[in-house]
């Protein structure tokens, strides 16, 4: 049996890989973004076309996401798997930042995926069978556990992302569904890359530049692990925080 995978934020960055990742597996995948649609050169190869759908969907609006789901539902009668990608980082220390960033920010990443998870979970349910619960698989940051200046209000949108994984898993568990929350470090994504972006002057903000392994994250390394939260070997495995960063939050290091 095919199994199906809604990925909201899969236009790109972790997310777009994690689609590409689903659909290599054999995974049929439903991409959820507020782009209205991928460009050929970093959507999913030709090969999978009939096994991806790509909505345009803001996660933070209830009636969107209404919407998208509605769709789903035309396609498919249940769902095997969730993974809450999309987020959005505004820089900049706490007395400085904007109101309507502020709101950004908590809408998209927390109300987001509390407004998807609770429309996904009946089709979650239908996809649950013993032995091979359904699952919720939440993009936290390594930022909610080990916060930065210049990323406050950020850092508190994860930490509470953090905090509603675990609340979910337990109230979810009942259901046979698994929830469980990836938190990576500084990864190798078009935003951490544009000179523009979030370490912009006088933000105070700052990457977390190379982890103790000597590099920073690629969006594969954190696909790896959303895969396996997907997995048989993390059947009885649910309400964590996994933190994927190379080591960075293990010790303050001198260098």
């Amino acid at each position: 049996m095919t199994r199906t995978a809604v990925v909201t934020g899969g236009a790109s960055g972790i997310g777009l890989q994690i689609v590409k990742r689903l659909l290599a597996d054999g995974w049929r995948a439903w991409s959820l973004d507020i782009s209205p649609a991928l460009s050929d050169s970093t959507g999913p190869s030709s090969e999978h076309a009939e096994m991806f759908n790509h909505l345009a969907c803001d996660v933070s609006d209830a009636a969107s996401v209404q919407a998208a789901f509605e769709q789903i539902e035309n396609q498919s009668e249940r769902i095997d798997a969730l993974i809450c990608s999309a987020g959005v980082l505004r820089t900049g220390r706490l007395m400085d930042q904007l109101p309507e960033h502020i709101d950004m920010m908590m809408d998209v990443n927390i109300k987001g995926p509390w407004l998807v998870t609770r429309r996904a979970v009946p089709l979650l349910k239908k996809g649950s069978i013993p032995r091979q619960p359904a699952r919720v698989v939440f993009i936290g940051s390594i930022s909610g556990i080990r916060p930065k200046v210049g990323s406050g209000f950020y850092a508190a949108s994860k930490a509470a992302l953090h905090v509603l994984a675990g609340v979910l898993a337990v109230e979810l568990a009942d259901a046979g569904i698994l929830v469980n929350t990836v938190a990576p470090g500084s990864v190798a994504t078009p935003m951490l890359s544009d000179p523009s972006g979030p370490a912009g002057a006088g933000t105070g903000f700052q990457p977390s530049g190379m982890s103790p392994l000597g590099r920073i994250a690629e969006p594969d390394d954190v696909a790896d692990v959303v895969l396996f939260f997907l997995g048989e070997s993390s059947r009885y495995v649910t309400g964590t925080v996994l933190p994927v960063d190379g080591g960075t939050r293990a010790a303050f290091s001198s260098k």
